[in-house]
């Protein structure tokens, strides 16, 4: 799970009285402005504050930075402050206060911090007991859901379905995955050694409350195992089978499980130069009086992607002279 981001508001400033700076705030020009890092500051996160200027020389002022009144940072220069802001929904004002000569210059932001959760969802082959999460697959469907927790400014939580979600796949907005309530976003996973970065930003109706979160969706290679099929037990998902491996008794039964492939594959069996048919299950029966080994393959494979995996064993079997299918 990725990182997860929030909300920071701007709100009006206050000046110093002082003909100059007047004249700058008709040009439209704010004599003093801050970097917030990050940008989206989460509940609890402690995020830095650097003041900025165009229009006087902070080195030469006397700079003050105030938490909720108190005072935090001051001294000269764009020394950066340290804040760490409180829970979801509450209000943490910042003010900045710049002081050269006889002019004086003040700056208010108001941090309202957020937060939102993205989960990945793909959707893959794995076996039906697989206790793990499936990994996304080359061109597989794959769904995202935005978990969002974003508040008023009393502490109550705003509805997940009221809220406003945009998409994006880097920097382009999915404007058909996009609107009130769409906390869900169903794609195609990019092709093999491709990442996208897939992105949402949640924000209240009013856009006085956003939230952020990013991940990077990215392929991994399919594999497939192959795993005892017990007569009794079933299939022994536990424990999948080494690449050299003993027959226990005269006749077993194998099952083979591709992995991470987007659509159920093709499955090829073989032993030596024998080929059989394509289901998931295998019956291997020792014939004669000696014993000896064989190599057993499955080939997995999606043929109108090019994806394919294989899984080589070695069976070693006693007191029989040969190993080939059941009925064979």
């Amino acid at each position: 799970m990725k990182r997860a981001f929030a909300t920071l508001l701007l709100i009006a400033a206050g000046f110093g009285i002082v003909s100059a700076s007047q004249a700058q705030q008709m040009l439209g020009t704010e004599p003093i402005t801050a970097t917030i890092m990050p940008s989206y500051p989460r509940p609890y996160e402690t995020v830095t504050i650097i003041p900025e200027s165009t229009y006087i020389d902070l080195s030469a002022s006397k700079v003050t930075v105030l938490v909720n009144g108190s005072v935090v940072s001051e001294g000269s220069g764009a020394e950066p402050a340290y804040v760490t802001v409180g829970g979801p929904g509450t209000v943490t004002t910042i003010t900045i206060r710049a002081t050269s000569g006889a002019q004086s210059f003040t700056k208010s932001l108001t941090i309202r911090p957020a937060d939102v959760a993205l989960v990945v969802e793909p959707y893959s082959t794995v076996h039906p007991f697989y206790e793990g999460g499936a990994l996304t697959s080359s061109e597989g469907a794959v769904r995202l859901v935005a978990i969002p927790d974003l508040r008023t400014s009393s502490g109550a939580p705003i509805p997940a379905a009221s809220l406003v979600y945009t998409w994006r796949n880097g920097d382009q907005i999915l404007q058909g995955a996009s609107g009130i309530g769409k906390s869900v976003l169903s794609a195609s996973a990019p092709v093999r050694h491709r990442d996208a970065r897939i992105s949402v930003t949640v924000t209240s109706q009013d856009r006085s409350v956003v939230a952020e979160a990013a991940t990077v969706v990215a392929p991994s290679d399919p594999f497939v195992r192959v795993y005892r099929n017990d007569p009794l037990l079933g299939p022994l998902y536990g424990t999948a089978l080494p690449a050299n491996t003993a027959l226990v008794g005269t006749e077993e039964t194998f099952r083979a499980v591709p992995y991470f492939f987007p659509d159920r594959p093709l499955l090829t069996w073989s032993v030596g130069d024998d080929a059989s048919d394509n289901d998931q299950d295998i019956t291997l029966r020792s014939s004669g009086s000696r014993g000896g080994t064989a190599l057993v393959q499955v080939l997995a494979e999606v043929p109108d992607t090019g994806q394919s995996a294989s899984q080589r064993l070695t069976i070693t079997f006693k007191g029989e002279s040969s190993l080939g299918f059941f009925g064979l």
